[in-house]
């Protein structure tokens, strides 16, 4: 396996960035057009269309709509056999399920909730906080099976008091979700399920058909095909985020471990060919040996057939769309953090908290030598369904607030209103609204 050259800038200005951000045209006409059909053709046609894609992109022989449905014996029979076939791995995902519990059930407790307050005699203002009542989950499928986008997306919808939840996945070849997928309904107490991927499950969960009904709001990432479908549905149905390849951005000084670094780069470029990675660092010299370190990691890894796909994609991400900058000012390297706006940043330096507080722009934050992007992904207990494509300059990751509507609630008494009665009215005037002018003088006269 040859070494992989990557280039190092020095950070000159945060501009210098420019062409590692991502650009909202670089979704293919082609690809908006192949959605919509399927869109378009599920609403229409229901299931009949709904087979149709699955047999074509899913790649199961359906014949029955109602084979997509997982059955409540295939989710008992798996959550039977998982802990005793598999008890480590079923030991990991209930250590993961508590602790992304445990801070889901703080962050409700801490943040909104529900009020009414007096304003002044007669006039109450407050708010309803209200669970969506019905929501779809994507997990991703194809090259990668995705159990901690189960707890991540379930968890949060189940704290949050969400009536009807729905979980929607692509088969594997054999036709059906694979056990561990199964197991995790079991456990979660999750009773609605769809073997069914790609824009077609995204048009399924939005418009409904015959066999399923539609939801409120979509969660959970996907392909581009699926986030292409979200964008398009949004406003039909709520939607998470819009969601693009996965990146991550380091910042460090010379008192990190440039091994540690790489392989996090590396943890990361495994995701897509599209990923993206960028190192922000204090010196030049940190930069060459990250890079140094990014290459004896593949030379070990070249011969072990295990990896052997996983390479191929990190090699082709870090080629494609790794850039690795140097300043020895700490404000430029914020300043370029903040325009990428990623969806991963670990900062590895002396000073973190210095960092952390110029930060505006991170969708998830991971601070230390020893606190790797891996254990959000898996473990921490915080979310990672989190904005990616530079959107966490205006969205955040997911959490149980994600799951509630909020509804204001207004109540006056007669002497309250009959108070600001003519201010109402020439406002409305003013508009030439008159029926709501009407509305409020005419209590006072009939």
């Amino acid at each position: 396996m040859a070494a992989i050259s990557l280039k190092i800038e020095e950070l000159k200005s945060s501009r210098d960035i420019s062409s590692y951000l991502y650009d909202r045209e670089d979704i293919s006409p082609g690809i908006v057009a192949k959605v919509n059909k399927i869109l378009e053709d599920v609403r229409r046609g229901g299931d009949r269309a709904l087979i149709k894609y699955i047999r074509r992109f899913d790649r199961t022989d359906l014949d029955d709509i109602k084979d997509i449905i997982v059955s409540e014996d295939e989710i008992s029979s798996a959550v039977k056999g998982f802990k005793k076939e598999f008890p480590d791995l079923a030991g990991a995902l209930a250590q993961s399920r508590k602790n992304i519990e445990q801070y889901h059930i703080f962050q409700l407790k801490n943040g909104e909730k529900s009020w009414l307050k007096e304003f002044g005699p007669g006039r109450k203002l407050g708010q309803k906080i209200t669970p969506i009542k019905r929501v779809g989950l994507y997990v991703p499928g194809g090259r990668y099976i995705y159990p901690s986008t189960v707890l991540m997306t379930t968890i949060p919808a189940i704290i949050a008091g969400v009536d009807e939840i729905a979980l929607f996945s692509p088969p594997g070849r054999n036709g059906n979700l694979d056990d561990i997928l199964l197991y995790l309904l079991g456990i979660m107490g999750i009773h609605e399920a769809y073997k069914v991927g790609g824009a077609q499950a995204i048009a399924a969960m939005a418009f409904g058909t015959e066999t399923i009904k539609k939801v409120d709001k979509i969660t959970g990432p996907g392909n581009i095909y699926v986030a292409t479908a979200k964008r398009i549905v949004n406003g039909y149905v709520g939607i998470d985020c819009l969601a693009g390849p996965s990146d991550i951005t380091i910042i460090a000084d010379d008192s990190a471990r440039a091994d540690f670094i790489a392989l996090d780069l590396l943890s990361q470029a495994e995701h897509d060919p599209f990923s993206r990675s960028v190192l922000l660092a204090k010196s030049k010299r940190l930069a060459e040996k990250v890079v140094e370190s990014i290459n004896m990691l593949l030379e070990t890894l070249k011969n072990d057939t295990a990896y052997k796909k996983n390479v191929e994609i990190a090699l082709k991400s870090m080629k494609d769309f790794c850039r690795i900058f140097y300043s020895s000012k700490t404000e430029l390297l914020i300043e370029a953090c903040n325009t990428i706006a990623p969806e991963h940043l670990e900062i590895i330096t002396e000073d973190p908290d210095n960092i952390v507080k110029g930060i505006r722009n991170a969708g998830a934050i991971f601070i230390g030598s020893f606190t790797p992007v891996v254990a959000g992904d898996y473990i921490a207990g915080t979310n990672h369904v989190i904005p990616t494509a530079g959107n966490a300059r205006f969205s955040s990751p997911l959490s149980v607030n994600d799951f509630l509507k909020r509804s204001s609630i207004c109540i006056y008494d007669r002497d309250a209103l009959e108070k600001e009665k003519d201010k109402i009215a020439v406002i409305a005037e003013f508009e030439r609204l008159y029926n709501h002018r009407d509305a409020v003088l005419k209590r006072f006269s009939l």
